[in-house]
């Protein structure tokens, strides 16, 4: 049977305690950087609208300006000196421009024809020639002529006729080459005395004994016993430039004296 419950057999409940809980403190909030300030857009620059009545109107000014302005000249016109009405102002002259003449024939040294009798210079002739071309030697021991070469590489020949000279003048008969090969003629006057040009593109023979493929030149008159030759040639079997050194020629033969004055 069992035993009475008394209260020695019942043991006390025993209670214990909740532990108090601390609150967890909220964690801190990041604090937001500071942003610039968003500026608006700006507004589009919009052209100014000119209506047709504007810009006729701006028309209209501008003339009216235009007829003022010349309105006022005329007036101020009138009160100053000189100015009346149908007076025609003076124009400057600008001064004139000294001109000074050149000599085409500046640094030219100037020879003489020699005599192939006397051997003297004949002083009724003279004539000029760059100062890059030799002076004309004697043609053979007779002298019958002088020449010297032209820069193209044709010779340049001048020799005296007439009475007292080896070769005799042009005058009164055919113009040839020492073997008779006749050249072509014309009358001219280079010098101020008519003359005669000649030329020719034969294989032929000067009085100084060269043989040549071409040839042109003039004789001139200096009295009426006297007269002087002067041509340029290819000698035969040599290339020469003959056109610039008939270009010089001609400017050669622009540079002779006579006796009877200046060419």
């Amino acid at each position: 049977m069992d035993e009475p419950l008394t209260e020695k057999s019942v043991e006390p409940l025993v209670f214990e305690e909740t532990p108090v809980i601390e609150p967890i403190p909220p964690f801190p909030q990041p604090t937001p950087a500071p942003q610039a300030p968003v500026q608006p857009p700006l507004p589009m620059p919009q052209k100014p609208h000119t209506s047709w009545g504007n810009r006729i109107g701006y028309l209209i000014l501008f003339v009216l300006l235009f007829v003022l302005g010349m309105w006022l000249s005329t007036i101020v016109r009138q009160y100053m000196p000189g100015s009346g009405p149908g007076t025609i102002l003076p124009v400057p002259t600008p001064p004139a421009r000294q001109v000074i003449p050149t000599d085409p024939y500046a640094g030219w040294i100037t020879y003489q024809i020699i005599s192939g009798i006397t051997r003297q210079p004949i002083a009724a002739v003279s004539f000029k020639l760059p100062p890059e071309i030799l002076a004309p030697i004697c043609d053979g021991t007779g002298c019958p002529s002088q020449g010297t070469y032209l820069p193209g590489g044709t010779r340049f020949t001048v020799a005296a006729r007439g009475a007292g000279q080896t070769l005799r003048d042009y005058r009164g008969a055919v113009v040839t080459d020492v073997l008779g090969q006749p050249f072509a003629t014309r009358d001219a006057g280079t010098t101020g005395k008519m003359g005669v040009t000649f030329s020719g593109a034969f294989n032929g023979t000067t009085v100084g004994g060269y043989a040549f493929s071409r040839m042109a030149g003039e004789m001139i008159p200096v009295s009426d016993t006297l007269s002087v030759e002067f041509n340029h040639f290819t000698p035969s079997g040599i290339t020469a430039d003959f056109e610039s050194d008939e270009v010089l020629f001609e400017k050669i033969l622009k540079s002779i004296n006579l006796a009877t004055g200046p060419r």
